[in-house]
């Protein structure tokens, strides 16, 4: 009988990251895995419309078609991970499993309209990887979000993975306390950038979820 093809890995970034925010966690990652990084629709610098959910979801199901992806294990930081928690109840025969990073599920209004503030006196130089206008859009997009009313839909296997000083994502960590598809890891970073702070427990982590 011949060997099932291994899901391909899809890691999803944040906001003001592009794809390469990745490259510190996939160099712990098994190099044989199959595994793909693509931009969220709608924080592309090139993108003309801005952020909204249902249309990077979309996007990313059309990407499912196009590179003929019948499963995925779907990794998602931040945004990213609101994006892949949609849309693993939008495609649940496709995504076989979900990990979620430092995601907030229910965004605390007034945390994001700090963290806008800030970053709206930042230079736009200070942002390197994506415009400064389209990170403050995406932000002004995720306040807007609640992705309460997923969590019953999804039946995927969840690994919640957050930071000890990230008190927005530990929040969420009740909602999926009762959720029999979920994993709860909390690990041991100041700061719930996990992908710069703690690449290589990230990766140990997402590998020991999903081999």
């Amino acid at each position: 009988m011949a060997e099932a093809t291994r899901p391909t890995l899809l890691l999803l970034h944040g906001p003001g990251q592009n794809p390469t925010a990745w490259q510190s966690v996939v160099g712990y990652l098994n190099p044989e895995w199959p595994m793909f990084a693509p931009w969220i629709k709608g924080l592309k610098p090139i993108d003309k419309d801005d952020f909204a959910m249902a249309t990077a979801v979309a996007d990313l199901g059309n990407l499912f078609e196009m590179r003929g992806i019948e499963q995925a294990d779907l990794v998602g930081y931040s945004i990213g991970g609101a994006v892949a928690l949609h849309a693993a109840a939008e495609f649940p025969e496709i995504i076989r499993h979900l990990v979620l990073v430092s995601t907030p599920v229910v965004p605390s209004v007034a945390q994001l309209k700090m963290t806008r503030r800030m970053m709206a006196f930042m230079p736009p130089a200070a942002f390197d990887q994506v415009p400064k206008e389209l990170v403050l859009r995406a932000l002004d997009a995720l306040m807007e979000s609640d992705l309460t009313t997923d969590l019953d839909r999804v039946t995927t296997p969840t690994l919640v993975v957050t930071a000890q000083g990230d008190p927005a994502a530990q929040a969420a960590l009740a909602l999926f306390e009762d959720k029999d598809y979920a994993h709860l890891v909390t690990l041991d970073s100041p700061t719930p950038d996990l992908l710069s702070s703690a690449p290589e427990q990230l990766a140990q982590a997402i590998t020991e979820f999903v081999a």
